[in-house]
């Protein structure tokens, strides 16, 4: 009796390593990453006379504030200054970065106003042409396995037909606290492969037969389409966004792209900063 034991505790050790040797688990962990968040609401109106047209900047900065190595969540701080503001203000704590952000908006407002208002003697243009508005917003897409991703959204008007909107995203590699890169993750020639990708991903999703239809619909140099170094990751694939007027005609909403890992695996550098995210 007791040799079965034996043997039967033998069997259940080997189909054991057996079975953890041939599988790979997906991480699921969450980094530790604690995040702090501010709200800014700034109006000024034309000689401080609320009769008159003004600014308005919103902003939601979502940003790190704890994580166990220093050196590493300073760095993720200045990327995120600079990536939801511009890089002049990477040096500037988040308060800080905010607080003169708006400082500059509305002083540009106010450069503006002055020079429309010497070169225009007309009021009633005055609320079509001079009532700016921006919001400005970031977002948490993806925080496993070392990999941090974030979006940042930012929508501008400055009078008349002038006005934008777009999406940027930022992949960081935790573990050295820098973005990571098309460079980084795919093996060189990679365009080659992906320009097919997006095109036929836009033929199937509006159900049309051709690039000749795909510009009837106000989309543009389908053919040309390159990777932009704006996507976002996660444990399934990658997801390229075009912004309005990258490929298509501004009425449209923006291009997003999703591809699985499995459709460019042969394109993946086997020692990229993402490889713990594919399963292969």
């Amino acid at each position: 009796m007791k040799q079965i034991n034996i043997y039967l505790a033998i069997l259940c050790a080997i189909a054991m390593s057996l079975f953890s040797c041939n599988t790979k688990k997906t991480p699921t962990r969450d980094n530790i990453i604690e995040f702090d968040t501010i709200h800014s609401v700034q109006n000024y109106h034309w000689d401080n006379d609320s009769t008159q047209p003004s600014c308005n900047l919103k902003l939601t900065f979502i940003y790190p504030v704890s994580y166990d190595d220093k050196a590493i969540l300073d760095s993720l701080q200045r990327i995120f200054v600079s990536c939801f503001f511009d890089e002049t203000y990477g040096l500037y704590s988040p308060k800080d970065a905010v607080a003169n952000y708006g400082k500059a908006y509305i002083e540009n407002y106010k450069e503006d106003v002055k020079i429309f208002s010497e070169n225009n003697d007309s009021h009633d243009d005055r609320e079509e042409f001079f009532s700016y508005y921006e919001t400005t917003s970031n977002q948490i897409k993806f925080n496993q396995a070392d990999i941090l991703a974030f979006q940042v959204t930012q929508s501008n008007y400055k009078g008349g037909a002038s006005s934008y909107e777009f999406l940027k995203n930022y992949v960081i590699n935790l573990k050295t606290g820098k973005l990571i890169t098309e460079d980084d993750i795919f093996k060189p020639g990679y365009e080659k492969l992906l320009t097919p990708i997006f095109k036929d991903y836009l033929i199937k999703s509006n159900k049309v037969q051709s690039i000749n239809e795909l510009e009837d619909l106000g989309y543009f140099g389908i053919d040309e389409m390159a990777p932009n170094d704006n996507f976002l990751l996660d444990t399934k694939g990658i997801t390229y966004i075009f912004n309005k007027g990258e490929y298509s005609a501004y009425k449209l909403d923006a291009i997003k792209v999703f591809i699985p890992f499995n459709e460019i695996d042969l394109a993946l550098k086997d020692d990229s900063p993402i490889s713990q995210l594919i399963t292969k």
